[in-house]
């Protein structure tokens, strides 16, 4: 009797065990349903709330950094900068909050600066002409494309009413100079007073638009990555100027060389550098025979994220011209940066970027 009661008792565990079997393999759609939630709660959750600030301050859209608002409230230049080596040194680039590089034609590279802060910017330059995808670049920071001429393709945009601020304009002299100690057009600067007086050439307006939020992230206090490889050089893979940067363990900052030495600001005499370098790999054409360059940046792609001697596999996304480009870690979350200046280069999907311990 005892036998036959434990056999009862162990066939009903197996019968309530089938059961619950059963249950499971029923409700697997809705399981994969919360899954699929937590996943969105967890992304959502990433969005991190920003501490309170001091009436007056506010946080950079540019660098996360604690910023009066008279000047964080402010829409940044996006201004065209000659880098060829008759145009070495620059000007003012070592004020920027953002620095973008792309390839243009036969190998050399321009680099785009934006800023934000202008109140000591007596000098910036030079300036060359616009290219259209540095155009997709300023819209991402809703930043005001300066420039002194323009491509072909740049033109088009702007005879469509891409509203920039231009060296060929019957406003030129109020806003660019030309100097005396370089050969044209290598010899294009602005300054902060230059720069208001194309606002009030042009009506552009430096307002942000109304609610408008920045589409970078940032860290409260600095994190290391957890995961990543050791990347204290990084070598871009543009033929010319042979760009690279070096980690400086001391600062945090990437420096920045090319031509073969320190990349430095003439105005100040500091090296250029950053805490943050982006890079955007995207499907690249030529599209004249002048060899002007094409970039699919609508759409989506892989990246690279350096921050603090590490290297961090992402990917980028701009699902339509009206958005803006967005950065993801691997597993889906929002990249978020270390607070400071960024560097963000578009390199062609067929190139590859090196990095490596020193």
């Amino acid at each position: 009797m005892k036998k036959r009661g434990m056999i009862a008792i162990l066939g009903l565990s197996i019968l309530l065990g089938l059961t619950a079997c059963g249950g499971k393999k029923e409700t697997a759609a809705e399981t994969e349903s919360q899954t699929e939630t937590a996943e969105t709660e967890t992304v959502k959750e990433t969005k991190k709330e920003k501490a309170e600030l001091p009436e007056g301050k506010m946080y950079s859209y540019l660098t996360g950094e604690v910023v009066d608002e008279a000047v964080g409230s402010q829409r940044p230049y996006a201004i065209m900068i000659n880098n060829i080596q008759e145009a070495i040194p620059q000007s003012g680039i070592s004020q920027a909050e953002i620095m973008y590089e792309c390839l243009v034609e036969s190998g050399i590279t321009r680099l785009m600066c934006e800023f934000q802060d202008i109140e000591n910017l007596n000098k910036v330059g030079s300036i060359r002409s616009a290219r259209h995808y540095y155009m997709d670049l300023a819209q991402d920071d809703e930043a005001i494309y300066t420039h002194f001429g323009q491509s072909i393709f740049a033109e088009d945009r702007i005879n469509q009413g891409y509203p920039t601020i231009s060296g060929l304009s019957g406003y030129s002299e109020a806003v660019f100079y030309r100097t005396s100690d370089r050969d044209a057009p290598h010899n294009v600067y602005s300054s902060k007073e230059g720069l208001l007086a194309g606002l009030d050439a042009t009506g552009i307006s430096r307002d942000y638009p109304e609610n408008y939020e920045g589409r970078l992230n940032f860290n409260d206090e600095d994190v290391v990555p957890e995961t990543g490889e050791t990347a204290e050089k990084v070598t871009m893979p543009f033929p010319i100027n042979n760009p690279w940067f070096e980690y400086n363990g001391e600062d945090g900052l990437y420096y920045r060389f090319q031509y073969g030495e320190p990349h430095i600001d003439v105005e100040n005499n500091e090296q250029v550098k950053f805490k943050n370098l982006i890079i955007e790999f995207a499907e690249r054409s030529v599209i004249s025979d002048q060899d002007h360059q094409d970039y699919k940046l609508i759409g989506s792609g892989n990246g690279l994220l350096f921050t603090d001697g590490k290297a961090v596999k992402i990917l980028w996304k701009r699902e339509t011209e009206s958005d803006r480009t967005a950065y993801y870690y691997e597993d889906g979350t929002p990249v978020y940066l270390n607070t400071g200046k960024s560097y963000i280069a578009v390199v062609p999907s067929e190139l590859s970027v090196d990095y490596s311990a020193k």
